[in-house]
């Protein structure tokens, strides 16, 4: 029978990751980060361990990349007495040797130093067979820490204001008529400097001659 990983265990099939009341004051800030899943079935996958949408020392929201078998999904984990602890509802919970799945809500217990845990899950007669519980260890392994954004400027020295354009002077096309002094002031007197001659006359006399007009 095919069936494998279930999710994490729970608190009477986890070995040894008991449930207790007491909870501790503040979760380790160090949890949150990237890891990649390992099950002893060979099953891998990522996880992304972030803050609670509400922040809360116990809490933290577990996303899963999926892989070629199983969808993506989205929880969120409890520590308890040094185990985190984690209810997922999958449509693809239980994986069928023919390579079918079946539904289930798989339940993760890791511990919160070794991060090792077990995923479990009660199959309900799954796959054509008898009803039984599985608990399928895994192990997580950190591989990067929670994403930091910058509280201050990113740059601390003062940035040099660019020197402003010098504007470019107008061109010949461009720049308006100026008016000519003669025009605007009157004591001017617009006289050419060269006097063209006299026009050509002729007398009465001349014009009388003969063949002159004729």
């Amino acid at each position: 029978m095919n069936l494998t990983r279930a999710a994490v265990a729970s608190v009477f099939v986890a070995g040894g990751f008991g449930v207790g009341l007491a909870v501790p004051a503040n979760a380790d800030p160090d949890a949150l980060g990237s890891y990649t899943f390992e099950g002893e079935d060979g099953e891998m996958a990522n996880w992304a361990l972030m803050p609670c949408p509400e922040p809360a020392d116990n809490c933290v929201q577990v996303s899963e990349t999926g892989n070629s078998k199983r969808a993506p999904w989205t929880s969120t984990a409890y520590v308890t007495v040094g185990s985190w602890i984690m209810f997922v509802n999958q449509p693809d919970a239980i994986l069928c040797g023919d390579g079918t799945s079946v539904p289930g809500v798989n339940n993760y217990s890791w511990s919160a130093t070794s991060l090792a845990g077990y995923a479990s899950i009660n199959t309900g007669g799954a796959c054509g067979k008898e009803a039984q519980s599985l608990a399928i260890p895994f192990q997580l392994s950190k591989i990067g820490g929670p994403i930091l954004y910058p509280t201050a400027p990113i740059y601390d020295a003062p940035v040099t204001p660019l020197p402003a354009e010098t504007p470019a002077a107008p061109s010949a096309e461009s720049a308006p008529a100026e008016s000519m002094p003669a025009e605007t002031d009157p004591a001017i007197v617009a006289t050419p400097s060269i006097i063209a001659p006299a026009p050509f006359e002729l007398t009465e006399a001349e014009v009388a001659l003969p063949g002159f007009n004729r």
